[in-house]
């Protein structure tokens, strides 16, 4: 492929501008240089002025790892879909022969809508004709591997630095220091912390213990909610404690919490007395349990006393928030071939 040349300050510009556009987040030019693989340092440090060039693969590169990075995309790999797709199945004949024939049909379909969306001047394409037809030929297994090819097809064309098309058309730009820095709560995409912040942690799950404080008690309540818990978050510096109050059901309010939550972004064990201040606080509210939510453990103090005295207390551990971030980050789809 081709090769461009431009200035360092351009390049990194641009790309810092794909990547806000795509994935919602914006990140500082030294935020950026946190994450640059060491292949790309070349490109990304020295003189503004200077003038580079790179190949056009090569940015594409670029771009899907800082995608990737950002925690926008599930894979770094630059590989499209269509090959992916055909190495995931080359070793099963029946699988192979469905994929190359529904995808064939697929670039029918392509070709079909969209000489016909040139006339209606629609800016979407509705699927749902091309997985019917899949469905008729060779029923759920094609609905499922129909869905593969879609889905593939529309992410290839998000990660795509050279088109404006985005999986997600957000309604507005999270800055990524707002996580570590800003105690708001404010976000359109989650009920207390935005998604786009949870997505980040997936690949850059380290940073866990330098967000603000704030953050991660959002996160916390983040997560109950998306397991369909009714959570209500403490005020945050006068909450006597208790982070979040979490039930079954909202209908369940007018009774005790379900769960009683503190959260400690810790890097020293938790210690017997945060254990029993728990206590005490579940003895006050009639709570059914207590949980601790730490980015550190339980010291074997604290352990020991919540099993001598059978305290209703569990914990949450470093390794738990890993799993409840990895359970949380959503696949970004969005309105296929959206404008």
């Amino acid at each position: 492929m081709g090769g461009i040349w431009t200035k360092r300050s351009q390049l990194i510009g641009r790309a810092s501008e794909i990547i806000g556009y795509k994935s919602g987040l914006g990140l500082t030019r030294e935020e950026f240089s946190d994450i640059i693989p060491n292949h790309f340092h070349n490109l990304w440090f020295g003189r503004d002025e200077t003038l580079l060039r790179i190949r056009s693969e090569e940015f594409e590169n670029l771009i899907n790892y800082l995608l990737y990075k950002v925690g926008n995309i599930p894979s770094p790999s630059n590989v499209p879909s269509t090959i992916a797709l055909y190495k995931k199945y080359k070793n099963d004949p029946d699988a192979l022969n469905m994929y190359q024939d529904l995808a064939k049909s697929f670039i029918t379909f392509l070709n079909k809508i969209s000489t016909k969306m040139k006339d209606t001047k629609e800016k979407s394409i509705n699927p749902e004709p091309f997985i019917k037809a899949s469905k008729k030929k060779y029923g759920w297994p094609g609905v499922l591997m129909s869905i593969e090819i879609l889905e593939g097809f529309n992410l290839d064309l998000h990660k795509s630095p050279w088109g404006a098309i985005r999986q997600i058309d957000w309604k507005d730009v999270a800055q990524l220091r707002d996580l570590f820095q800003s105690e708001s709560l404010e976000t359109l995409y989650g009920k207390f912390i935005d998604q786009r912040y949870i997505d980040f942690l997936s690949h850059n799950f380290d940073s866990i213990g330098d967000i603000n404080w704030r953050k991660f008690e959002a996160l916390t309540c983040e997560f109950f909610e998306k397991q369909g818990y009714y959570v209500e978050i403490g005020e945050g510096r006068d909450d006597d404690g208790i982070d979040a109050r979490v039930w079954v059901k909202e209908n369940d309010k007018s009774g005790p919490p379900t769960i009683l939550i503190q959260c400690k972004r810790y890097k020293t064990k938790i210690e017997k007395m945060v254990v029993k201040s728990l206590w005490a606080d579940i003895e006050e509210y009639g709570a059914e349990s207590g949980l601790i939510v730490t980015t550190s453990s339980l010291s074997p103090g604290a352990e020991k006393v919540c099993t001598a005295r059978n305290y209703p207390i569990t914990q949450a551990n470093r390794e738990t928030l890993n799993n409840w971030v990895k359970v949380m980050r959503t696949p970004y789809k969005g309105v296929f071939l959206a404008e």
